[in-house]
């Protein structure tokens, strides 16, 4: 079944698109027919990405965005034999979320035969709240034919509040039935991997990329080839 990935969450620099990127790459990786979509209006950073031969979706118009401008996105969706990967910013969660949810785009994908899939992404720190917040909405309102996938970053600190980690809180219990999987980036050593993945995100080049490349050294790429590994084995079976 092909699968439409859609990463949705309010939270501006959060991982969006490093987790865009990241479903993106595990189904190139499996030789999968992957069409990935930018929708972010400011930043535009799945699109740099030479890998992903991203399409942008211009929403603005007269310094708005408009809602309207999804409709060929959609058309594409339902008429072409392949995965999609779609990307957004903070500045189009509310757009998209009202478009899917109003015309019913949700089911309309089911029905072709499609999964439709979002992804919520939690983060620790200072965004641990906003992105609870986030993730509680999305699981209210999308539709039941939606699978929601939970992404825990850890990169900005650990996932708890109170001593309660995210499976103890109470967005988690109210809404953990709509939760088909659950992914953990883990914080990693500043010094070696997280340097490391800095770097790679830095470059835009995904992990085959930079194994292949001049840009890292021996020891870099053995960290991107174990970072890799442990993200991979955690999307098998799923994506």
């Amino acid at each position: 079944m092909k699968q439409v990935h859609i990463t949705l969450q309010g939270k501006g620099g959060i991982g969006k698109s490093y987790v865009t990127s990241l479903v993106a790459q595990k189904l190139l990786d499996n030789k999968e027919e992957v069409i990935c979509i930018d929708t972010d209006p400011n930043n535009a950073t799945l699109s740099s990405f030479k890998a992903f031969n991203a399409q942008r979706v211009d929403l603005m118009e007269d310094n708005r965005i408009k809602e309207g401008h999804f409709d060929n996105m959609m058309e594409q969706i339902l008429t072409t034999d392949s995965h999609f990967v779609i990307d957004t910013g903070a500045a189009s969660f509310v757009p998209l979320s009202n478009y899917l949810i109003s015309h019913d785009a949700i089911g309309m994908i089911a029905k072709e035969g499609k999964q439709p899939i979002i992804h919520s992404i939690i983060a620790g720190g200072f965004a641990l709240n906003n992105t609870l917040s986030d993730f509680a909405q999305i699981a209210e309102q999308m539709p039941q034919e939606a699978q929601i996938w939970v992404w825990l970053n850890e990169h900005f600190g650990k996932i708890a509040s109170d001593g309660k980690t995210f499976e103890q809180s109470k967005a988690y219990n109210k809404y953990k039935d709509r939760i088909t999987a659950m992914i953990r980036l883990p914080r990693q050593n500043e010094d070696t991997f997280g340097q490391t993945i800095e770097q790679l995100i830095s470059e835009r080049l995904t992990f085959s990329e930079a194994l292949e490349s001049d840009v890292f050294r021996i020891m870099s790429k053995q960290r991107i080839t174990m970072y890799r590994r442990g993200i991979y084995e955690q999307l098998a079976g799923i994506c």
